[in-house]
């Protein structure tokens, strides 16, 4: 249903689209906000000023998806999820979980990634998955006992996340630090101000506190 109403209407105006948006499907986007040609199933979509999703990114059914003010989903992303309304077989043993993205104030994930939200996965101020093809996921088989598990991610404030990284369940990526290029993290250190990488990605050293990218009041980085 709610994939054939966006698809019924979304060749409408922006303003008359997120009226419908809003009052059809009970979403909450802001008037400065602005969704493109994407599909999005989430059980709720909050959006505030500023705000933007750009086209052709599937949204699946999340319970939730919030982006802050000036946060910025581009395109060509596929974010999947599993809403704990579902009646899924998996998971039980986890009655709290929650399928959701949370991206924080001028929060960004650029083009062309793949998110994994059985479980929730938060963006801190100004942190960015930039470049393309990275992925981030939230679940796991575990061989030893023939079970699905999952765990949150978190991506930490101002953190910068290169292109084509493998980010794996329950990682907690440190506030002011970068992820290099092609790295898989399956676990990091809780430093601060740190360069990451490599597989398994480590901790290879440290970055300076005077970073500019640290520093930033703007979104885009020219």
């Amino acid at each position: 249903m709610k994939t054939f109403f966006q698809l019924l209407c979304i060749a409408l105006p922006w303003p008359i689209r997120r009226r419908l948006l809003n009052s059809v499907l009970g979403f909450a986007i802001d008037p400065e906000a602005h969704v493109g040609l994407s599909v999005i199933l989430a059980d709720e979509l909050v959006m505030a000023p500023k705000a933007s999703i750009g086209h052709f990114n599937y949204v699946g059914s999340l319970d939730r998806l919030h982006l802050g003010v000036d946060a910025l989903i581009g395109n060509f992303n596929w974010i999947t999820g599993i809403s704990s309304r579902s009646n899924t077989r998996y998971y039980r043993k986890k009655p709290n979980r929650r399928s959701e993205l949370i991206m924080g104030e001028s929060s960004s994930l650029i083009h062309r990634h793949y998110i994994d939200c059985t479980d929730r996965i938060e963006f801190g101020r100004f942190a960015a998955l930039a470049g393309v093809r990275s992925q981030l996921v939230t679940h796991d088989v575990n061989p030893i006992s023939c079970r699905q598990s999952c765990s949150p991610i978190r991506i930490g404030a101002y953190t910068m996340v290169g292109t084509g990284v493998i980010i794996l369940k329950g990682v907690q990526i440190p506030d002011f630090s970068v992820v290099m290029a092609g790295a898989v993290v399956s676990h990091v250190s809780a430093e601060e101000y740190s360069m990451f990488g490599g597989n398994p990605a480590v901790r290879i050293r440290e970055i300076p506190k005077t970073a500019r990218i640290f520093a930033r009041t703007e979104r885009e980085v020219l």
